[in-house]
């Protein structure tokens, strides 16, 4: 995916937050529930819908902390140009995962989400979310674009690779195609 591309969806997710847009986000693990069931029901994508819940539910397990005068929630748009997109403005990666470890960068913490078992929920047992959302991504040979603060985890034909990026996105964004 192209950053040009990428800048588009973070500019539309921005509109609809300062546009209080309920049509894409969804405020509460109920709505996104919901959302997700009809996803499911006009698709048929049972695989595909565990691995957008996992990033969706992610919001509701790790995000009390919302960015300033943006919304609360999960955006969660199924249909943009063949894509899903989901994404929050909550304290991002590094934030959460600084409860249990030191961490460095953006890009050191989208990368330990991505590859090891830890959680910010610590001393749950917990953290396995994301690395099956990368394992599930790499065996369907599916695409991923994945960005907290200004690191990324980007999967593209089974490959995965992390990179900084030299923009922010306050919280986690992620663009699916499968």
């Amino acid at each position: 995916m192209e950053i040009g591309f990428i800048k588009k969806i973070i500019k539309c997710i921005e509109e609809s937050s300062h546009n209080h847009d309920f049509d894409y986000f969804c405020v509460s693990r109920d709505i996104f529930q919901a959302r997700l069931d009809s996803f499911i029901v006009h698709t048929n994508k049972y695989f595909e819908s565990a691995v957008i819940g996992e990033i969706g539910n992610n919001t509701f397990d790790h995000n009390w902390d919302f960015a300033e005068d943006e919304m609360r929630g999960t955006y969660f748009n199924s249909e943009y140009d063949g894509y899903v997109v989901l994404a929050d403005f909550g304290k991002g990666i590094k934030k959460s995962l600084s409860r249990v470890r030191l961490l460095d960068s953006d890009l050191d913490a989208v990368k330990m989400a991505f590859t090891e078992r830890v959680s910010g929920r610590a001393p749950e047992q917990r953290g396995n979310g994301l690395k099956f959302v990368c394992d599930s991504v790499k065996e369907k040979k599916w695409e991923l674009y994945f960005q907290s603060g200004n690191g990324c985890c980007i999967i593209k034909d089974g490959n995965v690779r992390f990179e900084t990026v030299n923009f922010s996105f306050a919280g986690c964004l992620a663009v699916l195609k499968f």
